[in-house]
């Protein structure tokens, strides 16, 4: 049986994997892979890198154990550990989602500027004093936030803050060290703006419209009418008009015939005979 570090055996007892011999192994090796790369920006501690080899030994053999436990023992808050394990996934390249500058500038709606943050990862790392793993994803963020700001794009921050798994002073942090860097190297990269189509076909059709609307007007001032056929046409839109109007009010001068009233023939209060008096509707002597 090989002999492992005490924090494995201790860890691995607490979680009931001591028998796991597979996971074990997995586990140390996985130890003995980060012992030679280096983790920059981050405050994993070795109990941390222990507990978190051990979860993705487990994980990878398909062993069951307790994720409570996990996150317990490696001293790391659920969020905290959450993402010192996505970190350590990239690092073993045992993650196959990695996120890079295409995913990111896809998901951001700002493709424009991957060639840019490209540029960017690659001469940071060329001038960084300590080795880096630009796979990591605080690295891919800030090289696209700062493609980002040199070419004015507008991007949500949060979003790119989730994204790099980093607490908002650790990213403050990260963020200073960039822009310096980025200042120095890249201050007159600016992206050009395309113009689109449409528009340089509207400014096309606007330029050949000023150039063509002289000829019009010239052929315009050509045609001018000679002042007596102006005269009488004028004149006779004036009789017709005048014509018009006198029409009109002789019609609403004419008066209207009132409707003949018919007479009664007799009335109920008078007698039907020349003499005078008052005719009863009922006679006294029936």
């Amino acid at each position: 049986m090989p002999a492992y570090n005490r924090t494995l055996n201790f860890i691995a007892s607490k979680l009931g994997l001591s028998e796991e011999e597979k996971v074990l192994n997995k586990a140390a090796e996985f130890e003995r892979l980060l012992q030679a790369k280096t983790i920059a920006g981050s405050n994993i501690t070795d109990v941390s890198k222990v507990a978190v080899c051990l979860d993705l030994a487990a994980r990878m053999i398909g062993v069951d154990y307790d994720v409570k436990a996990v996150i317990k023992y490696s001293g790391l808050k659920p969020a905290m550990y959450a993402n010192s394990r996505k970190v350590l996934e990239n690092l073993l390249e045992i993650n196959s989602d990695k996120l890079s500058t295409s995913l990111l500038c896809i998901t951001l709606q700002c493709n424009g500027v991957q060639t840019l943050a490209d540029k960017i990862l690659q001469d940071y790392q060329k001038q960084a004093k300590m080795e880096i793993d630009l796979n990591l994803p605080q690295y891919v963020c800030m090289a696209v936030y700062q493609a980002c700001r040199i070419n004015k794009v507008k991007v949500p921050k949060s979003k790119i803050l989730e994204k790099s798994r980093l607490k908002p002073a650790q990213w403050a942090k990260l963020d200073a060290d960039w822009t310096k860097f980025v200042d120095e190297h890249f201050a007159g990269v600016k992206k050009r703006v395309r113009q689109p189509k449409d528009l340089k076909e509207n400014d096309d059709n606007q330029e050949k419209m000023e150039v063509d609307s002289p000829k019009k007007e010239e052929a315009a001032d050509l045609q001018i009418e000679p002042y007596k056929d102006w005269k009488q046409r004028m004149l006779e839109a004036a009789y017709k008009e005048l014509s018009e109007l006198k029409n009109k009010e002789t019609q609403s001068m004419t008066p209207r015939r009132s409707p003949r009233k018919t007479p009664q023939k007799f009335s109920p209060y008078k007698n039907s005979s020349k003499g005078k008096g008052v005719r009863l509707l009922f006679p006294l002597n029936s």
